[in-house]
């Protein structure tokens, strides 16, 4: 009798405790995985805008205020198949985030997942996720590419991820201050900045970039801003700056009047103004670079 009593107990228990009891399995959850802008402003901004020099960007803005297409792969971290992959698509919405699911049959494990911001449109994702050329014109300017790669550990418990794109490249800031009212044109000559970005923010192949920039009317001061990869080293990269007067070029063979400043070797590094001022006098130019909250003097390649 104490045997049958204990077993109708267990009984009124597990009715009383149906919703414990599955009908039905429920599908596994899918993997996710909610993009954001992480680097939305240059880190130093501050500092160059205490100066006058820069604005910084509202961090309030839709997504595709910072980052206007999207190329993903998801990889199988241990065979490296790739089971899901996109070209470069641009991002429509006004949301302040792109919302990537996967199908939900895909198996628990580890995937590495590599994303790219702001490559061409239509930019197929095979062939370019583990490797993106910065300089796509050759010596010019860079394009603005972000970059994520993580290897996401899939299970039950762990289904939804975070990832945070970041900027690739950096950007040289050129305050020209007291120039010869003539002056109308500038070339940049950069020599020592890397070229190519691999997955995990590998940096290869240095290159040498010549920018010009016609200002239109002359004028006595100027501003410029050239995005480029990281410098190979520390003080590795060497920039040359010359200011003409193209409006009023001498006799054919002759070069137009211009004043040019002695090289100096800066450290450009990713998502960071590297800020020089190009202050002309009866001397000459006076280069001095932003930095510690303060102006440093360039004397030729070093820091005075």
């Amino acid at each position: 009798m104490k045997v049958q009593g204990f077993i109708t107990v267990l009984s009124i228990a597990a009715i009383a405790a149906g919703g414990c009891i599955r009908d039905e399995i429920l599908p596994c959850p899918p993997l996710s995985v909610e993009v954001v802008v992480e680097d939305k402003n240059w880190d130093n901004i501050a500092l160059a805008e205490a100066e006058g020099l820069a604005v910084a960007k509202d961090e309030n803005l839709p997504f595709n205020e910072y980052v206007s297409t999207l190329t993903y792969e998801l990889r199988n971290h241990d065979t490296g198949e790739i089971i899901s992959s996109s070209a470069s698509y641009s991002i429509s919405h006004d949301g302040k985030s792109e919302i990537l699911v996967f199908p939900e049959d895909l198996p628990f494990g580890k995937y590495e997942l590599t994303l790219w911001g702001n490559l061409e449109p239509g930019t197929k994702a095979e062939g370019i996720t583990h490797a993106v050329t910065l300089h796509t014109d050759g010596g010019g300017e860079a394009d603005e590419i972000y970059h994520y790669s993580a290897v996401l550990d899939y299970d039950y418990d762990k289904a939804s991820y975070t990832a945070g794109l970041q900027r690739t490249v950096g950007c040289l800031l050129v305050d020209a201050v007291n120039l010869p009212a003539r002056i109308n044109y500038s070339v940049k000559d950069i020599d020592g900045v890397m070229s190519t970005v691999s997955s995990g923010f590998e940096y290869s192949e240095p290159v040498s970039l010549h920018t010009e920039l016609d200002w239109g009317d002359a004028v006595s001061g100027m501003r410029t801003f050239t995005c480029m990869g990281p410098s190979r080293t520390e003080a590795g990269t060497e920039v040359t700056v010359t200011f003409l007067d193209m409006d009023n070029v001498p006799d054919s063979g002759s070069a137009p009047y211009e004043v040019s400043a002695d090289p100096v070797k800066v450290t450009l590094e990713r998502n960071m103004l590297t800020v020089l001022r190009y202050d002309y006098d009866a001397d000459g130019f006076h280069v001095s670079v932003l930095v510690n909250d303060r102006w440093e003097t360039l004397h030729g390649m070093t820091v005075d």
